[in-house]
């Protein structure tokens, strides 16, 4: 009986409170999407620390925007990433899915040496085409 009734009393301003923590770790760990198109070619610049689906949603919802609108050649540009986890690495094969089904092609660039390793670890480093830096990543589509 006592406990139903803190239950009852108490359990509203705890969820107040978790809706209010949470609404503020997605608004600070949302990521961060600036996009260019240079010589025919989207770069998506990202950042944040990309470890979770709610991060990273955004980033497969552009580059599918990005087939509809006729643009099949992207970079990622990782240059202000510090870390990505399991949820980055589902989005970047979701994406390089899309864009080679639809005759493009995805390169990733600036990432960490950490980032590297995640690659290799999971055997992902020979499925995707990374380069230093975003000029070269922009450049290797013309080659």
């Amino acid at each position: 009986m006592i406990g139903g009734l803190v239950c009852r009393l108490f359990m509203p301003c705890l969820m107040k409170g978790l809706t209010r923590i949470l609404g503020s770790i997605s608004k600070e760990g949302a990521m961060r999407i600036d996009e260019q198109i240079r010589e025919g070619v989207a770069v998506l610049s990202v950042s944040k620390v990309l470890t979770t689906e709610l991060d990273v949603a955004p980033f497969c919802d552009r580059v599918k925007g990005l087939v509809q609108d006729d643009i099949r050649k992207v970079v990622v540009d990782f240059s202000q990433v510090r870390w990505f986890g399991s949820a980055m690495l589902g989005a970047l094969i979701v994406s390089l899915t899309t864009l080679r089904n639809a005759g493009g092609d995805l390169r990733l660039a600036g990432l960490t040496e950490r980032m590297d390793s995640i690659l290799a670890v999971t055997h992902l480093a020979g499925i995707f085409r990374t380069l230093d830096t975003v000029d070269r990543a922009v450049a290797s589509f013309e080659a």
